[in-house]
Order: structure tokens, then sequence, then C-alpha cells
């Protein structure tokens, strides 16, 4: 589909792992690279040796000269650079798009495409972990660690495929190239981004668009494929009962079997909500869930993702710095009773509204803002009357929880806001969140 000259928009690990697959098939006068910032270390040394024209701390006209575009994800559609291309009305794409309709060209395994507000990362290592212990061949990737192209070369029996909300907005065709599909939640993200909510719903929704077979839904999305020719292979789920595949009353029901989630070595309903989905899976692949179930009580989490990450003077401290949008944060204090809950905020916004997350901080016993991005939810805050406490650094946050929080507490980092503004990434954040906790608890 890609068109003689391919401007590269941004040279991130997908996009450079694609010019690498790319550059065998092509000459290296077909490409043409672009990125706003700069290019550096491997990436910058390919360019050079294979003699590629690229540009780097900034876009220029020479990118629109090109005559298709593969883009980066993190590309806005919305930014200069990505309605300059829209408008362009010339062919683009993304990496996930081109290393798929790859994929598919030749002998391949089973691919499964996971997307969702919150819970991607963890559904699809948890799966992979369900169908690696069961033997077989899996890769887990996409958004989440590895890009696709990056292992195209190799043919495995699963392609379990975390899916952003960025790459579907960038896909130039809704043709099917996944054969399951789930759509584990949606709940405002990204609006910075997306501009607007419905944009962001509807990104997430062209996964079931892309599945040839069954795709799983949250009941209460399902009657947006009403009329649709998908309807009949949309499966809903639900936390609440009455559905095939349900969580109720402490129990995961999948398709008339039953399994008691206290059983399992975890708590969370963002947790089960995740293992729910990824029964449901397994069972469409014709596994036996109880094997599935057991299988699951093997599964180690990914960090940062509400960790319990110790326990001083009885109040224990838990890492979700992983939670990076109000949806999460709800999520999380689910889990908790709010009355015996200090949270840790911060964080770079997204345009969120808050609406949701407003409501349950007003029973909280504390809340503490790390830094000074959060303008828009500090206002909201002082505005409707709920009182918190303001930190300038992560130390500051954790002494502030320690001082306001007795036995029987919990003091949660649940951010609800990207790391940006402090940290490199929510990786970071968590542990420099950790390293603090467990000081503490040495030299109490």
């Amino acid at each position: 589909m890609l068109k003689s000259k391919m401007g590269f928009v941004g040279f991130g690990i997908s996009n450079y792992r694609l010019l690498r697959v790319l550059g065998k098939e092509y000459p290296s006068s077909s490409f043409f690279v672009s990125d706003m910032g700069s290019i550096e270390g491997e990436p910058m040394e390919f360019l050079k040796k294979n003699d590629i024209e690229f540009e780097d701390n900034g876009h220029t006209e020479r990118l629109m000269e090109c005559d298709s575009f593969v883009v980066s994800p993190g590309v806005s559609p919305f930014s200069k650079v990505g309605r300059a291309i829209l408008e362009s009305e010339k062919l683009f794409t993304t990496e996930l798009e081109v290393s798929l309709d790859i994929l598919k060209s030749k002998p391949h395994g089973v691919i499964i495409g996971i997307t969702g507000t919150n819970g991607k990362s963890t559904t699809v290592t948890m799966l992979s972990h369900v169908l690696a212990a069961r033997g077989k061949t899996v890769f887990q990737g996409g958004n989440l660690g590895d890009p696709l192209a990056g292992i195209l070369g190799e043919t495995l029996e699963y392609y379990v495929l975390e899916v952003s909300s960025f790459q579907l907005k960038w896909f130039s065709r809704s043709d099917p190239r996944f054969h399951l599909s789930a759509v584990i939640n949606i709940g405002e993200d990204h609006i910075d981004y997306h501009t607007t909510y419905e944009d962001y719903r509807q990104s997430k929704l062209r996964l079931v668009d892309m599945t040839e077979g069954f795709s799983l839904l949250p009941v209460c999305e399902k009657d947006f494929f009403n009329g649709k020719p998908q309807q009949g292979k949309i499966l809903p789920f639900s936390m609440h009962g009455k559905t095939d595949y349900c969580y109720d009353m402490g129990k995961l029901r999948v398709d008339g079997e039953s399994f008691d989630s206290g059983e399992l070595p975890y708590e969370g309903i963002h947790n089960f909500e995740d293992t729910l989905v990824v029964m449901a899976l397994a069972n469409l692949l014709g596994m036996p869930m109880r094997g599935v179930f057991e299988d699951l009580k093997k599964y180690e989490f990914l960090s940062h993702r509400l960790q319990l990450v110790g326990e001083i003077d009885g109040v224990k401290y838990y890492d979700d710095s992983k939670a990076t949008n109000a949806h999460a944060v709800v999520a999380a204090l689910k889990n908790f009773n709010p009355e015996k809950t200090v949270l840790v905020l911060g964080g770079k916004e997204k345009d969120e509204t808050y609406i949701e997350l407003l409501q349950v901080l007003k029973g909280l016993k504390g809340i503490i803002v790390l830094g000074n991005s959060m303008k828009s939810l500090i206002q909201k805050m002082r505005t409707s009357g709920i009182n918190f406490q303001l930190a300038g650094s992560m130390e500051e946050a954790v002494e502030t929880g320690r001082r306001n929080s007795c036995s029987g507490d919990s003091v949660v980092l649940s951010p609800a806001g990207s790391s940006y503004d402090l940290y490199r990434n929510y990786k970071e954040r968590g542990d420099h969140f950790k390293s603090i906790v467990n000081s503490l608890a040495v030299g109490k």
C-alpha cells in the first residue's frame, strides 16, 4: 500500500524496526525520516550507514514531499504535522498496520488484539502466560514492549498484541487483521491527543471492525454495533453478572462454568476484570477452563500496578504509578476503604473532565498532589470543596502521607497523570516511590 517515497513520521522504536524490515526490499532512496526530536544512537547509525535521508529536531516541507507516510502513533492527528498529512490526502499508515499486513501475507498463527483504557498490558501478559504454560510459542508486544515488526521473520503459534488508541487512529483501513479481540474497558484518557472523548472511544472500538472472529466487549458498549455486520460476533462481558462471561458475587463465570476469585493469589476488581477477559479468550481458543484457572494462580503481575510496596507502623504503601488517567485511579480506589486511604496524585494532565474521580475523592481520608502540573484538577477540587495538600517532591509526598495516616490505613500512589513533568516514565516514578518507602521501613 505504501508508495514511492515513504515518509517515516517519528523515528521511535516501532518505525525504526519497520524501516529495517522494509530496507531489505526497497532501495534507500525510497525512504525519508523526519522526527520532532533528536535522532541518536543506533537509529542514527543505521540511517547514516544505509544513506537514508532524514531530518530531526523538527518537521519541514521536505516531509510533505513524500508520497506516503508511516506515522508514529505518538503523533496526534490533530497536531500540525498530523493535520498536514490528513489534508494532503496521501496514503498514511502506522507500523502495526504494515506489520500485520506482512504477517498475514505468509503462514502465521492466531493473532489476538487487546485494547482498553486500563488493563491492556496485564491482560496481554496474563494471556501470554496461559499460552506459554501450555507449551505454545507466543509473541507478546505491539504497544507493550517490542513492536511486531521486530519478529516478522519468525513463525509462531500465537501473537498477543496490545493495541493503543493511537495505533488504531492511524490505521488507514479497517480490514480484518485479528482472529480474536477484546476491548477491556473505555474511560476518559488521552483527550489531549484525541481532542474529544468520542474520538478516543471510536478509535478503541475500531479494533472490533478489524476482527475476523469474536470480539469481547463490555456489555455497556455492545449497543454501539447494533444493526452492523459485526453484531453477531460481539460477546459481551460484565463485572455485574447477567452475561455468559461475567464476574458475580466473587465468582468468575465463563460460559457455564464458575470459579471462585478468592482462590487467586491476588485481589482487586480491575484485576478480576482482566482475568475474566483472559479466561473468556482462552475459552474461545478451546482451552480447558480449570487448567487455565490453575495457570492463573502462577501469574506474576507487572510492576507499578497497585503493588504492595511495604508496611510501616501498620500503614500499607501501594505503588500504582501506571495509573496515568482518572479512570485507572477510580478503579484502584474501589479496592480500599476511602476513610482509611491517603492518595498521592500528580503528573501531566490529559484534558480529562475528572467528573467521576472528583466524586470518589470526596470520601478519602487524605489527598496529596505531587508537583505543580495538575492545575485543572486542583482548581476543580477547590471548587468542589475537596481538601488536599501540595508536595514539591516524592520525598515530601511520602512523608506527608506518613504523617496523615495511622495503623490500618493505606497510602496509595495512583497519580491520574503521566509522569513526564518530573520523571522520564511511570516506572521511574514508581521506583522512586518504592525506594523512599523501603528506606523509611529500614530506618524506622
